[in-house]
């Protein structure tokens, strides 16, 4: 179970810098944005043994001068059971902690993407 990150500044640059990002520029973009929504993650995981809460990190799965795609989640196998539950036993607990890192996060995150994003322009146009 990961949350999927698609920042996607393709008509941004274009207007702002003429396409001047590089992957690398989108990756230092990419990263504020993506450890907010990792710190809310462990933040909201629940702690039993915290192999899930350890196991909480970015998974690049394609990067370009214009857009990042990054799943962000745990890697543990029983993660997905955390999460939603177990169909087969209805009292075992449902404890969202991946979709409550987005749905809800917003505004922190559009805010971290906005700042990060402002602050490579700024450094490109040589401000």
């Amino acid at each position: 179970m990961k949350t999927t990150v698609s920042v996607d500044a393709s008509k941004a640059i274009a207007a702002l810098m003429g396409g001047k990002f590089t992957e690398s520029d989108m990756l230092e973009i990419e990263k504020p944005v993506a450890m907010n929504i990792i710190n809310k993650q462990v933040e909201l995981v629940p702690v039993a043994t915290s192999d899930t809460q350890k196991s909480i990190g970015p998974d690049i799965q394609s990067a370009s001068g214009t857009e990042v795609i990054d799943h962000i989640g745990p890697q543990t196998d029983y993660a997905p059971y955390i999460e939603l539950g177990v169909p087969s036993r209805p009292n075992y607990p449902i404890q969202p902690f991946v979709r409550p890192s987005v749905y809800g996060n917003e505004g922190n995150i559009e805010r971290v993407a906005q700042a990060a994003f402002q602050a490579k322009a700024k450094e490109k146009l040589g401000g």
